[in-house]
This record gives structure tokens, C-alpha cells and sequence, in this order.
């Protein structure tokens, strides 16, 4: 039996990665729910032109109108939310879709949450508060609604290749906290290879559904990345979640401090309570360790 998913947001890093992953299961039927101008970008294009080559179908709809959305989502099973954005698209446009579902049958729906635990986050961090807004609203719904949290993106917090909170160049950490505190971490394409895989579950899975390549903190991360590339790095500690505080209250516009709230957050919002690692056997989350060690390969050492 043929199981119909709807996906928003399929031009996106993750949501690119979701729909291959979606692609390789067997009796699945892709549709991508694609803005009318979303071709004008050659790069999203591109993108749109291989998934298409595999099987998937175009539906035209933008979360915005909703009166576009009825015809995309009907005859759909399940529905995959992994759009980006304001209160518009999230809470607005996350709503009027998962309405859409309900007006036409679907048994499931995930919305983009994707993130460290968004339900525990403290009050005020915008990134989280418009996904708590959607998930009120949404959870009501005669709906099998599936929030997936991966915690940060492994991949993208720890690139070698890019100067982030660890500059190999400058041989450098900048660091809040005291470095101890855990968080949980996992790569985009894990994170994506489990939501494909818990969209299509048979089984009723509603609730709040956690996977995660490694529960670490930044001290560790920086052990192991001294140990990778033969180095000692300065470690610069720039605050901690009482600066953090300060900076996020003192700022008018929440969107402004948008960094500074995530930091906050994984200094402050425990990690997670158990994850679904074990749930599917073919979904192995990189670990650290492996990952770190594939990323230096081929770096030069110091």
C-alpha cells in the first residue's frame, strides 16, 4: 500500500535531505510543496530537478495562501513540515497547513522543529517560542502530530572548513560557560535519514520523538578536536548564561540576539531525557567521535 507524503520545505539543507531519504523507501509517493517562483533560484532548481528525476511530483502551494493548500494535501498521508522562518511561516503558515491536512484526511503530520528541547527553552528565545505557538495550536488537531529534536546540527556547529565557536586558522575557542554543560548533537543527514524513516511508521507515534549522534559538551568537543588535529587551542571564555541573560533581555528585538538566545539555551535546557536511537536498526547516528574524525581527515595538523 502506497503511502502518499507531502513535504514542505524540500530546498532547504535538511529538507533536501529528507526527501532523498523519503525517495529510497519503497511505496512511498514524494510530493514537494513548492512555492510558483521557487525554480527562479538555479540552485533550488537544481535541487528540484534531481529530486524529480527519482520520482517525486511538484505540487504549487504556499503556506502563506492558504487557499493553495488544499489541493496539495489532498490525498495525502503524511505531511513534513521543514520550512524556516518568522512567525509567518511557522506559526501561520505551519497552522494553515496542518489545517489543510485536517480538512482532507491526513493521519500525520511533523512540523519543523528540529532543535535541542524546544518545550524546556527558556521563555522569550524566538526561534523556540514560534515553534512552541505552532505545536499548541497544532497538537489539537485531529492529527498524529510527531515533533522530531535532534538537538544542534553536528555538522554545522563543528565544520573544521569554518570558523565557528572553534577557529582552527586562529587556533582559538570562544567559549560560554563553563564548557560542562551537556547538550545533545546530530548530523543533518541522520536527522533527516530518522524523520524519513518515523514519518512512514506504521505504528501511532504521536508525541515528542528524540535522536541524537552524541551527548557531549564543549569541553569535550575541544579535547577531542586538540587531539584530532594536533594542537592546543586558546580557550577564550566570552560569558556565561547570566551575560547571556543581560544581553537577551537588554535587546529590543529578540530576532536581533538571535545567537545569543540559542547559546542560552543549550547552556541552560537539559539534554535529552532518553532518545529513539534504537528504534529503527538501519538509522545508526554518527557519534562525535567519528564524525570529528572523518571532518579532520585530510586537514593539515600543526
Amino acid at each position: 500500500m502506497t503511502t502518499t507524503v507531502l513535504l514542505a520545505g524540500s530546498t532547504g539543507v535538511l529538507g533536501t535531505r529528507i526527501a532523498h531519504h523519503l525517495l529510497a523507501q519503497s511505496d512511498i509517493a514524494l510530493r514537494l510543496l513548492l512555492r510558483a517562483s521557487a525554480r527562479n533560484d538555479p540552485a533550488k532548481a537544481e535541487a528540484i530537478d534531481a529530486l524529480v528525476a527519482k520520482g517525486a511530483v511538484v505540487v504549487v502551494g504556499d503556506v502563506t495562501d492558504p487557499a493553495s493548500l488544499n489541493l496539495a494535501t489532498a490525498g495525502t498521508d503524511v505531511i513534513v513540515s521543514a520550512l524556516q522562518g518568522g512567525t509567518e511561516i511557522i506559526v501561520d503558515g505551519q497552522i494553515a497547513l496542518a489545517e489543510s491536512a485536517v480538512r482532507n484526511g491526513a493521519r500525520r503530520f511533523l512540523p519543523s522543529d528540529f532543535a535541542i528541547d524546544l518545550f524546556a527553552a527558556p521563555e522569550g528565545a524566538p526561534q523556540f517560542d514560534i515553534r512552541k505557538r505552532a505545536a499548541n495550536v497544532i497538537d489539537a488537531m485531529p492529527l498524529q502530530v510527531v515533533h522530531v529534536l535532534n538537538g544542534g546540527f553536528m555538522d554545522m556547529m563543528l565544520d573544521p572548513r569554518a570558523a565557528g565557536i572553534i577557529d582552527l586558522n586562529a587556533g582559538t575557542v570562544s567559549l560560554w560557560g563553563t564548557g560542562d554543560e551537556p547538550f545533545n548533537l546530530t548530523t543533518v543527514e541522520d536527522t533527516a535519514r530518522f524523520t524519513a524513516k518515523i514519518a512512514t511508521d506504521p505504528a501511532e507515534i504521536s508525541g515528542v520523538h528524540y535522536v541524537s549522534g552524541a551527548e557531549t559538551t564543549f569541553n569535550a568537543i575541544i579535547d577531542e578536536t586538540e587531539h584530532l588535529a594536533g594542537t592546543t587551542l586558546t580557550r577564550n571564555v566570552v560569558g556565561d548564561a547570566d551575560d547571556l541573560r543581560r544581553i537577551t533581555a537588554d535587546a529590543e528585538d529578540p530576532w536581533s540576539v538571535i545567537q545569543e538566545w540559542y547559546l542560552l539555551s543549550m547552556l541552560t535546557v537539559p539534554p535529552f531525557p532518553a532518545t529513539d536511537n534504537e528504534r529503527y536498526p538501519d538509522v545508526r547516528p554518527t557519534g562525535l567521535h567519528d564524525y570529528l574524525v572523518a571532518a579532520h581527515r585530510g586537514l593539515p595538523q600543526s
